[in-house]
């Protein structure tokens, strides 16, 4: 069905994806030469439609302590404004978080357009969530079976049968539009807002702190890329590429849905919507042309007292996906920032799980 919504769009939409998609025809072995371990396996987990699965990638530290009995939970999410991207390009940030913590990272491979339509990628990211959870979601069994059998592939057996999903240690991490499902999964959105309640599914008497890492996150969807404000030292961008996301980025999102709170979380109120345990990282690169509205969301979390749940970390001449680029790509100063943007989110999770903030 899928497959036959992508042939019924135009042909400049039908060419334009097929390019931008490329990059995700590279298999997933040439991992082994651009990413230090762990290598992810990959599993398809159940979704709430039964003609779907989601694929996610699962990134397991290759050695665990003999005596852990339960390992922390990462969810990620890459970029690509809801049409291009992979978990392909995740690769080398998911696997330093399981490395660095200890923890099991899922980077979800979520529907894009044109063959999905919004809101697909918050459906997928919220049934995965909910795989991790709950013991009772569709996905779990998979989930910690598959996690069990790649901890006895690294011979530890002893571990694999014994060990168990630590609910009180989640994270979620997102990076643009990936960034955009992340603060999602820590909103509910509520009348008049909406018509009906559209719950967070962590629960309101979650225990512990949820760390939300947000890079470069996409808060406000109304205005396509073209649209949108440069600052000042940005380059112009080449018309190819604006063009080819302007005309991509409706096809999963319809522009009399850009306002939707669910698809711009930015218009949620932080105050009421925000999950009170969550506590936010945010990265922002000052060459973006979602600058702008990341500093209005900030403003607006300062003025409704959310100041004190919130870490900003500003990086002057880095661009929009600097941290995403291949390392070839990166002159030294990106380099550099991008491996120090890295450790403080290692350490800002490792605190806010914790207690420390």
């Amino acid at each position: 069905m899928a497959f036959k919504s992508f042939f019924t769009q135009p042909f400049d939409v039908q060419w334009r994806t097929a390019l931008v998609r490329l990059p995700r025809a590279v298999p997933d072995a040439f991992l082994r030469f651009t990413s230090d371990p762990p290598l992810p396996i990959v599993l398809d987990l159940p979704s709430r439609s039964p003609a779907y699965n989601i694929p996610v990638y699962i990134f397991i530290p290759d050695k665990l302590d003999p005596s852990t009995i339960s390992i922390p939970v990462i969810l990620d999410f890459h970029g690509g404004g809801f049409v291009l991207g992979s978990c392909l390009e995740q690769s080398p940030f998911c696997a330093k978080m399981a490395r660095d913590l200890q923890a099991v990272v899922l980077s979800v491979d979520y529907r894009m357009g044109p063959l999905s339509k919004f809101p697909a990628a918050l459906e997928d990211a919220e049934d995965v969530l909910s795989a991790v959870l709950d013991p009772k979601a569709h996905g779990y069994s998979e989930l910690r079976g598959g996690i069990c059998e790649k901890i006895r592939m690294n011979g530890q057996d002893d571990v694999a049968r014994r060990i168990d999903l630590d609910t009180s240690r989640i994270a979620i991490s997102g990076f643009s539009s990936g960034g955009n499902l992340a603060l999602n999964l820590g909103l509910s959105v509520e009348p008049p807002l909406l018509e009906t309640e559209w719950v967070c599914r962590f629960e309101k008497e979650y225990a512990t702190h949820i760390p939300l890492l947000l890079f470069y996150p996409s808060f406000d969807s109304r205005q396509l890329p073209s649209e949108r404000t440069k600052p000042p030292k940005m380059p112009m961008s080449k018309g190819f590429w604006e063009g080819t996301n302007d005309k991509l980025m409706p096809t999963y999102l319809p522009r009399d849905q850009a306002g939707h709170p669910r698809a711009s979380p930015g218009l949620a109120s932080v105050k009421d919507g925000l999950h009170k345990q969550a506590r936010i990282l945010l990265v922002l690169p000052e060459m973006d042309t979602l600058a702008e509205q990341s500093e209005t969301w900030v403003q607006k979390a300062n003025d409704e007292g959310l100041a004190d749940r919130l870490v900003v970390e500003r990086y002057p001449g880095m661009k929009h996906g600097w941290t995403q680029m291949p390392v070839s790509w990166l002159n030294e100063e990106e380099r550099r920032t991008r491996e120090e943007i890295f450790e403080k989110t290692v350490t800002f999770t490792r605190s806010v799980w914790g207690g420390e903030f």
